[in-house]
């Protein structure tokens, strides 16, 4: 008995450090997939005492822990892609300010000796049934 007990642990043990090193770099492709499995068909094989039932069970498992795996690692992954764009999106409107501000600071104050009124006459108009007068207005215009 106490050798189907250390087989069981060992079982178990190879199972977990399969689950271990199936990391990023490999989570993701069919090697994943495969190893898991198979680890898996391994555990349950010695945990049920050589049944091919117990491997069958096992291997499902393994897989099942690889898709899950994968489903982890695709979600990192999009989150961190999502942080990333916001970022740059962050920083490049912090940019355009910058940019903004340094064109105001460098543009010459206009002299008032430059600036001029321009006079534009508004016509007669009717809007809504409310008559407006003619009228002139003045613009101011910088050379």
């Amino acid at each position: 008995m106490k050798w189907k007990n250390q087989r069981s642990l060992i079982a178990v043990v190879f199972a977990a450090v399969a689950l271990v090193f199936a990391g990023c770099n490999t989570v993701g492709s069919a090697a994943a997939d495969l190893g898991l499995a198979g680890a898996g068909g391994v555990a349950g094989y010695h945990v049920s005492d050589g049944k091919i039932g117990g491997a069958a069970a096992g291997a499902a498992l393994g897989y099942l822990g690889s898709r899950v795996a994968q489903s982890e690692v695709q979600r990192g992954m999009s989150e961190a892609e999502k942080r990333g764009y916001d970022r740059a999106m962050n920083q490049a409107v912090k940019q355009q300010y910058w940019l903004m501000q340094a064109q105001q600071r460098e543009r010459p104050a206009s002299d008032e000796r430059d600036a001029r009124l321009v006079p534009v006459v508004i016509p007669e108009t009717n809007i809504n049934g409310v008559v407006q007068t003619a009228r002139v207005e003045y613009i101011r215009m910088e050379r």
